[in-house]
């Protein structure tokens, strides 16, 4: 009799539903990191624009009574930021977003925030 070649396997299926999970769960720590990275530096100009329109942030300016502040504080916030800013905006394409790369985002969110009470604090006095 005649052979008829087998039919070529089925794609497996059961996985193909996880990946568009995955590359959304991706894009969304991806833009949610730039964002948060990118709004970085018009939160600082504002808090700053915020804390001088003050009577403590004038009067540091004007007088000199602005609050200390090491500035290695101020370093290792931006160090931490950065790190963490790296950390979730590299996650590979492909494969799942860990919880990890979601605590970088979280912990550069907290080193801003913390970053920002400092420059607050610093105009405070």
């Amino acid at each position: 009799m005649h052979d008829v070649p087998d039919a070529p396997a089925a794609p497996d299926t059961a996985a193909a539903p996880d990946a568009p999970a995955h590359d959304r769960a991706v894009r969304l720590l991806r833009r949610s990191a730039l964002w948060a990275g990118l709004l970085f530096l018009p939160a600082i100009l504002l808090g700053v624009v915020l804390a001088l329109a003050s009577e403590s942030g004038t009067a540091c300016v004007m007088r000199g009574t602005c609050g200390e502040v090491p500035g290695w504080l101020y370093a290792v916030t931006l160090v931490v930021a950065g790190g963490a800013w790296l950390r979730a905006l590299t996650v590979p394409y492909g494969a799942p977003p860990t919880r990890a790369r979601w605590a970088a985002l979280w912990t550069l969110i907290g080193a801003e925030l913390l970053f920002l009470a400092l420059v607050m604090a610093y105009f405070a006095g």
